[in-house]
């Protein structure tokens, strides 16, 4: 697991989640975005590469 989406079920209905990049086993707390099609994010710890795709894959699971 490398990305985490978590959506609070008390914020208002107009909230979105928000994701977290899991690195080295530790949840880093600052909420990432989607980025663009051609510039993934780039772990400078780890070193993963996260597309967009993984972001919508972890929205439909969860986790990715």
């Amino acid at each position: 697991m490398v990305l985490i989406y978590e959506n609070d079920p008390l914020d208002d209905e107009n909230a979105r989640g928000r994701f977290y990049h899991v690195c080295r086993g530790r949840i880093e707390r600052t909420p990432l975005n989607v980025p663009e099609s051609d510039r993934p994010y780039e772990c400078a710890q780890c070193g993963i590469d996260l597309e967009a795709e993984d972001f919508f894959m972890a929205l439909q699971k969860g986790s990715v």
